[in-house]
């Protein structure tokens, strides 16, 4: 009976606060629409291959910006640099809001939800943040390259949940793969796999509240 009930109750528990992602989540993020806005020659792959080869590590703090610059410059011919500067440098101007985030996110602020941010970004993203005000809306925001850590290994989950003193049976995390959200899962957080569904997501999180 006691199992019984206890699970009775995780399963109605209420979601109190609404974790997201930003890249393809709240913000529209393709490599394509970015090199192709700059550059469409002959080299494209090529020039796509080198400046995303290790993208991983700027989310990670692991090289800085000027370093990264050298390193996929030192590995392309000269006529490409420009064009590999130019995204490096001004990649966050391509970003567009994904449809229906920036209304749903603001409707959720207004219900009482509590907001919050867990991205994989870079230091070069972050400095640059204040061109998006809709993250004036959120409570709280974990970016992987302060803290040096990324999406999926656990210590990322760990660390938000116990910066914020967030029960993770209260909270549901969006994010547009799969692997980052099979992590927060095995903490018992609720999941939901984002992709451009932004209605979908709306019932998602208003069926969970009604039940």
């Amino acid at each position: 009976q006691y199992t019984k009930d206890k699970k009775k109750v995780l399963e109605t528990t209420m979601i109190k606060n609404i974790i997201f992602d930003i890249g393809n989540v709240i913000l529209k993020f393709s490599r394509d629409f970015l090199l192709s806005s700059i550059y469409t020659g002959e080299d494209y792959e090529l020039l796509k291959e080198k400046l995303f080869c290790d993208w991983e590590q700027l989310d990670e703090d692991l090289i800085s910006l000027t370093d990264y610059e050298t390193k996929v410059l030192n590995s392309l011919p000269k006529r490409l640099h420009s064009y590999a500067l130019a995204v490096l440098n001004n990649w966050e101007y391509f970003m567009r809001y994904t449809k229906g985030t920036r209304e749903l996110i603001a409707e959720l602020k207004q219900k009482g939800y509590k907001l919050y941010i867990l991205s994989n970004m870079t230091r070069h993203f972050i400095e640059r943040e204040y061109k998006f005000p809709i993250f004036d809306l959120f409570d709280g925001i974990v970016y992987s390259a302060p803290i040096k850590m990324i999406k999926p290994n656990p210590e990322i989950y760990e660390y938000i949940l116990a910066k914020y003193s967030l029960n993770p049976t209260e909270c549901l995390f969006i994010d547009d793969m799969k692997t980052n959200l099979a992590t927060a899962a095995r903490f018992g957080i609720k999941t939901f796999l984002y992709c451009d569904n932004t209605e979908q997501l709306r019932d998602y999180i208003f069926n969970l509240s009604n039940h």
